[in-house]
């Protein structure tokens, strides 16, 4: 045998060189073993990954780092076989350290060939990824409880389709709710569970495109069964993958028919409630009228007429409320413009400009707007201008960028009286003290400008407060 000190001393610094990368590479364990598996080298990462010192390892089996099961079924002379036999063996299982404790490596073990090109042994590389493989373990469960929970949902319609809006997968609860067997509706466009009015009027394209938008789409609507009967669903839609859309998307459908049906009737009812009171309530409006014919006293006859015009005016809003679907909202837009023509309407010497955005608001938030807007305008048409001269008025609801209502009545007159303040404590007006104290109750901020040019009565109502 040549004695190291014999050997060439390029081979001896190659040798070194080796030795030196092997001992380095403290993240892989690489061993060196005979062709009967007793360890002939092991190197730190080795040391790191298993426990087992080389001091302590050299010259005993490497199947020590096999769990007992892979022993029992010779997993260890597999790999070694194999290695021999077709030049490498890869392997990716749990193996065992020194305290017992068990690592996800993964292994390629190679014949260890001298320079005559003799197989004189085998090495291996192991490297730890038990990381990797808890994170796909864990993935791989939470799939399959995903899967198990959807396939077990009996409640809700659940399935997939495909960037085209082609049925791709179809759960219990989807063939419950809707009829169709998975074998028959899987690659059927979904736009078959749409109405045909909603399908003529692309309402499954339209949800497609507004959740590649806004990366959702929530929608309530009628669907129809395999045997034609309709349903009211709630549903949302989301993209799978990517929001575009390109990976497809996912579906959640839930029958609401039942709850749709009882809102209908409440609905129903209440527009019934609205009707009797908007009666009610013209009838008192009449009888004050009448009441003021009746009286001979000019300051009582005002009086009455002014409660009849505040009477009539929470008339006008039930008016509404009776007549659309919604009866927990008022469109203020539309009711502005009927209401300002009705004014106009009892005072034609004045000119009445309307300048509304369409903007729903609370019902009870309706009523009281429109008691503030009855009060400013026939303020403005009684005092903006001398007696029986007339002037134009003009009166304007604007949604602001931040959500909050702005309604403003102007007039071009003179401007109030200096010194005088609308809103003091002091004020004898049973018109502005409504006013004031409607705006406290609507949370708004109520703003008086006056000079020469006129006055104008602005009204801020917070975003939260107009729902």
């Amino acid at each position: 045998m040549v004695a190291e000190a014999d050997l060439p001393v390029t081979r001896r610094c190659d040798e070194d060189f080796y030795r030196l990368i092997v001992e380095s590479a403290e993240d892989v364990a690489i061993l060196t073993t005979d062709l009967n598996g007793f360890v002939l080298t092991w190197n730190s990462g080795a040391e790191k990954l298993t426990g087992h010192q080389a001091c302590g390892i050299v010259g005993t089996s490497a199947s020590v780092i096999f769990v007992p099961e892979d022993l029992e079924s010779g997993a260890d002379e597999v790999e070694r076989r194999e290695a021999l036999e077709r030049g490498r063996a890869e392997d990716e299982r749990w193996h065992l350290r020194k305290d017992g404790s068990r690592f996800w490596g993964s292994g390629l073990m190679m014949p260890l060939r001298d320079r005559a090109n003799k197989i004189g042994g085998l090495v291996k590389f192991v490297r730890d990824r038990t990381e990797v493989r808890l994170a796909v373990d864990a993935l791989r469960d939470s799939e399959e409880r995903l899967r198990l929970i959807v396939q077990s949902s009996k409640d809700y319609a659940i399935f997939t389709t495909d960037a085209c809006g082609r049925i791709t997968s179809w759960n219990p609860g989807a063939r419950h709710l809707l009829g169709y067997e998975e074998n028959e509706i899987i690659g059927t466009s979904s736009a078959i569970l749409f109405t045909v009015e909603d399908r003529e009027e692309t309402a499954p394209d339209r949800e497609l495109e507004t959740v590649r938008a806004a990366g959702s789409a929530e929608n309530e609507r009628w669907h129809v069964r395999k045997d034609g009967s309709r349903f009211w669903a709630s549903g949302l839609t989301m993209p799978l993958g990517d929001q575009d859309g390109s990976g497809g998307f996912l579906k959640i459908l839930r029958d609401q028919t039942d709850r749709h049906q009882f809102e209908e009737h409440q609905q129903t009812l209440m527009r019934e409630v609205s009707h009797r009171v908007k009666n009610s309530l013209s009838l008192v409006a009449s009888m004050l009228s009448l009441q003021a014919r009746s009286s001979s006293v000019p300051e009582v006859c005002r009086a009455i007429r002014d409660a009849e015009a505040r009477v009539g005016t929470i008339a006008q809003v039930h008016d509404q409320l009776w007549r659309q679907r919604n009866v927990e909202m008022v469109e203020m837009g539309g009711f502005l413009r009927r209401f300002c023509a009705h004014l106009q309407q009892a005072e034609p010497t004045c000119s009445l400009a309307v300048d509304v955005d369409s903007v729903a608001i609370d019902a009870d938030k309706g009523i009281q707007l429109a008691l503030v807007v009855n009060e400013l305008i026939t303020n403005a048409f009684k005092h903006a201008y001398p007696a029986g001269s007339g002037g134009d008025v003009s009166v304007s609801l604007k949604r602001l960028p931040n959500g909050t209502l702005r309604f403003r009545v102007s007039d071009y007159g003179p401007g109030l009286p200096k010194g005088f303040d609308p809103l003091a404590a002091s004020i004898s007006s049973l018109g502005m003290k409504l006013v004031k104290g409607l705006a406290d109750q609507l949370d708004g901020h109520l703003e008086i400008v006056s000079g020469s040019g006129g006055s104008s009565f602005m009204l801020d109502i917070p975003e939260r407060r107009c729902r």
